[in-house]
Parts: structure tokens; C-alpha cells; sequence
């Protein structure tokens, strides 16, 4: 559909007056998002307001009750797949979990687990140490431990944001023997030791790329021998993209596949070492690197 080919506003009520839109609506209601121009957001903000609160998730997004963008509860609301019962949002919810980028975020938690899962497999019995960069509600973990209560995995969680150490604890309860927790800035924390593996799901590509660089040559130094660190960022090729900064103003640094080998290699790892991985739909990649 063609936004400047139909009465916008009209367009608008007619999908509030059923209180969001249905499965038939999704793709025409991208599309529309896709073609609004840079002047017209916040006047395409302004009509569809009474969704644009903490009570849908795409609010919960623009609203930023936490603070920033991509915030702890709103990935496990995304874990979760929660639904406001309320009839006025619940179609809402149901649409942003049809939005390709929430579908990758959840298939990243999946890749996860198996990542843990793998290295625990080669660990035959053995600690390994595990760090995580940003470590928000620490589901996949969660889902790890629930899965294989016997395995070899240790975790160090760090994360700026004390509210989401407070929620992954209580959530993980059952397994605080083998986590700890670091309320700590990622570009100024130091380790006082070295890991296995080092997993960081959705933090760097809020960095810029000499950020970027600067984590990767430094976490590197924390890595044993053999051990490798891998980094999510979402791809260039992302459809949602559009749709997470206009609806939920939530944006991010999206990088190619050979953008993020760059990075490594400017970190002065060597090209032998260097991968780069995706979850099942190719929208979030992950740069993998082996000491």
C-alpha cells in the first residue's frame, strides 16, 4: 500500500475502531510505517497515541520507563510472549510479536542455550566460566539451567542496570550458586579472571564502532586459550527496522555481516579466528571469535 495513496488518518481510526490490527492488517500496517518520512513521525506518533504508552508493548518501548531502550523487562516480555489482557491493547501486543525482529530476539535466546549447551557437552565434567556482557533478565540462562540441572557452567552476569540484577536474581533463584552478578559499566569493568566463553546477546550495537573495537580487544585478553567470545548485532537487512524506530523509538547500530569481521580485525585478531553466526531468519548476526 502506498502511504500518499489513501486518507491516513482515516486508515488509522479504522484500525483502533477494532482495537488493532488483525493477522490481514500486519503486512499493510509495515508497509505504511516503512514509507513515513522523517518530518511526518511524529505526526504518525500523534495518531496512534493511545497506543504509544507502557501498556502496549510498542509503549513500553517509546515510553522508556526504565530509562533507555531494549530495557530488561521488555526482552522478557519478548521471552514471554506477553499479551495485555486488556482488550484495547491486546491486538497490539500480539501484532509486535509478528514483527520479524522479535521473532530473531527470541531465536537468539534459543541460540544461546544451545551455545551453552555445546560447550558444556566439550566440557566433559569440567568448570567452565562464562561471562555475560549485558546480561539483562538472564533468561537463556534460566532456560539452560532448567534444562540441564547437571552441567559444568559457571556464570558471571554484568549488567549497568541494577533493577534487571534484582529481577535476574529472583527469577534464577534456584541457581544463584553457580551466578554472580556485577552491577558494573562494560567499557570500565576489568575481570579479575578468564572465561571459557564470553556471550553478549543485545548490547554492543548500542556502541559505536570504536567502542565496539575497544570491547573486543579488550575481552579478548579475558579469554583461556581455546575459548571464544560471541557478540550479537543486528543486520542491516533488518524488515523491522523502521518499525522499532518510529513505533517503540528504539534504535540501534544495524551492521553488515563483513562490518563486524572489520571490527575484529581491528581489534587485531587474526582472519583465521573469526566467524560470524545468525539465528534462523539472518536478522540478528553474531561475530564469533576464538582465542
Amino acid at each position: 500500500m502506498n502511504i500518499d495513496s489513501i486518507d491516513l488518518d482515516a486508515y488509522i481510526q479504522s484500525i483502533f475502531l477494532k482495537n488493532g490490527p488483525d493477522k490481514e492488517d500486519y503486512l499493510e500496517f509495515f508497509e505504511i510505517v516503512d514509507q513515513v518520512k522523517a518530518e511526518d513521525i511524529e505526526s504518525f506518533r500523534n495518531k496512534i497515541a493511545p497506543i504509544l504508552n507502557s501498556a502496549t508493548l510498542f509503549g513500553f518501548s517509546y515510553t522508556k520507563p526504565f530509562g533507555y531502550s531494549g530495557d530488561f523487562f521488555i526482552i522478557e516480555k519478548i521471552y514471554q510472549s506477553y499479551v495485555n489482557p486488556d482488550k484495547r491493547y491486546k491486538k497490539w501486543d500480539i501484532f509486535l510479536h509478528s514483527a520479524p525482529a522479535v521473532i530473531a530476539v527470541v531465536n537468539r535466546k534459543t541460540l544461546a542455550i544451545g551455545i551453552f549447551e555445546k560447550l558444556n557437552a566439550k566440557a566433559m565434567g569440567l568448570r567452565q566460566d562464562v561471562m555475560i556482557l549485558g546480561s539483562g533478565p538472564v533468561t537463556e540462562t534460566f532456560e539452560f539451567f532448567e534444562k540441564n540441572p547437571e552441567n559444568s557452567l559457571v556464570f558471571e552476569m554484568l549488567d549497568m542496570d541494577k533493577r534487571a540484577i534484582a529481577y535476574a536474581k529472583n527469577k534464577n533463584w534456584k541457581y544463584l550458586s553457580k551466578m554472580t552478578f556485577y552491577n558494573r559499566n562494560v567499557i570500565r569493568y576489568s575481570p579479575e579472571k578468564k572465561y571459557d566463553l564470553i556471550w553478549s546477546a543485545g548490547l554492543f550495537d548500542y556502541f559505536k564502532g570504536k567502542h565496539f573495537v575497544f570491547l573486543l580487544k579488550k575481552y579478548y585478553e579475558y579469554l583461556n586459550e581455546g575459548g571464544e567470545m560471541i557478540i550479537g548485532n543486528f543486520n542491516i537487512e533488518n524488515p523491522s527496522r523502521r518499525a522499532m524506530e518510529i513505533l517503540g523509538d528504539w534504535f540501534l547500530y544495524h551492521r553488515s555481516a563483513d562490518e563486524l569481521k572489520q571490527f575484529a580485525l581491528q581489534a587485531g585478531i587474526e582472519k583465521s579466528k573469526i566467524d560470524v553466526l545468525k539465528e534462523p531468519l539472518g536478522i540478528n548476526l553474531f561475530l564469533r571469535i576464538k582465542k
